[in-house]
């Protein structure tokens, strides 16, 4: 419960990924490229554009979320973004949430979380682990970033 008695959403999924793409007929998300880590040959890097998605249920009333990105080793938070406040009629509703992040600057090798918040309490974390590769040498499978000069 959070403190004015609200119950705070139960998270389900939260993941990132580089694409969502919405079915304006059937209502359902497609989620292209889910990673966990990301790839670069030199830091900083910028990570062009990304997408967050959360599937929630088991709340009740209207929240109002945040997603920050946090640096773990440095415990710093490094940005912010605020969706609309959404309204949820009941406990039995599925819902979901998506946020497109673009020039995500990550300043070093390292693991970052994701942090999901609803009505200033955290409901849910997501890490994502930036690392160096050579560059020209496709590594595969995962995100790429585009390291600054």
């Amino acid at each position: 419960m959070s403190p004015a008695g609200q119950p705070l959403p139960i998270i389900k999924a939260f993941l990132i990924c580089d694409q969502i793409i919405h079915d304006a007929q059937t209502g359902k998300k497609s989620l292209i490229g889910v990673f966990h880590e990301l790839r670069a040959d030199r830091f900083p890097a910028v990570h062009p554009m990304l997408w967050i998605y959360a599937n929630l249920t088991d709340a009740r009333g209207r929240y109002k979320f945040e997603i920050r990105l946090v640096e773990i080793s440095q415990n710093e938070v490094l940005g912010t973004g605020n969706p609309p406040p959404i309204d949820i009629p009941g406990p039995l509703q599925t819902t979901e949430l998506s946020a497109q992040l673009r020039n995500v600057t990550l300043p070093r090798e390292g693991t970052y979380e994701f942090h999901l918040w609803a009505n200033d309490q955290l409901i849910a974390t997501k890490a994502i682990r930036a690392m160096r590769v050579e560059a020209g040498k496709p590594e595969g499978g995962e995100g790429t970033l585009e390291g600054e000069a």
